[in-house]
Formats: structure tokens, C-alpha cells, sequence
């Protein structure tokens, strides 16, 4: 499965194709998340991916699983060699009228 790595100043729409793009392809992808501005634009990411699947002629959605994993740090000025990131485990499924809300 494809990992995702978003940063603060990762390109939102740019995420969010990325996401669409995988979802259509493989069904499911992992997003790897550290800090509160790479999760604010992680989240507005999916509902821009979310549209996306909704306007193919065949309309989808996405559901998430959020999960902590602890990894080895990529910077190794920083005294603990290891940070927990928030991954969420996106997953691609049918549409459902009923259950959508409008975005």
C-alpha cells in the first residue's frame, strides 16, 4: 500500500489528488501525519478527494481509520531518534445517497 507523507507545508489540492488518484488505482492508501498543520491539511485534503470520487461517472466516497505509529525520526539533529505520527488508513467505497452529507 502506498504511505503518503504530509508535511505543514505539503500543497493541499495537490494531497488531495494524490489520494483521489490512488484511491481510483488501488482501493486504499496511508497517510502519514506529524503536527497539527500537516493534520489540518491532511483532513481538508480528504474532502477535497472526497468531491473528486463523488464526481467520476462511476461516484465513490472514502472512509478514514486514524491510527498512531511510532517511527524513526528523519531528522537526526534532534535528541529523541523516534516521533509518533498519526497515520490515517484511507479506504475507498461505494456511494451511498442516503448516507452522504452534502460538502
Amino acid at each position: 500500500m502506498v504511505t503518503l507523507k504530509v508535511r505543514g507545508d505539503t500543497p493541499i489540492q495537490k494531497l488531495a489528488g494524490a489520494i483521489g488518484k490512488n484511491l481510483r488505482e488501488n482501493g486504499a492508501i496511508d497517510v502519514s501525519i506529524v503536527g497539527p498543520i500537516a493534520l489540518n491539511r491532511a483532513i481538508k485534503a480528504c474532502i477535497i478527494a472526497r468531491k473528486f470520487l463523488k464526481s467520476d461517472e462511476k461516484p465513490s466516497d472514502l472512509y478514514i481509520q486514524p491510527d498512531f505509529r511510532v517511527q524513526v525520526n528523519d531528522n537526526s539533529s534532534i535528541e529523541n531518534p523516534e516521533v509518533t505520527c498519526i497515520i490515517l488508513h484511507i479506504y475507498k467505497t461505494e456511494f451511498d445517497e442516503e448516507r452522504s452529507v452534502t460538502i
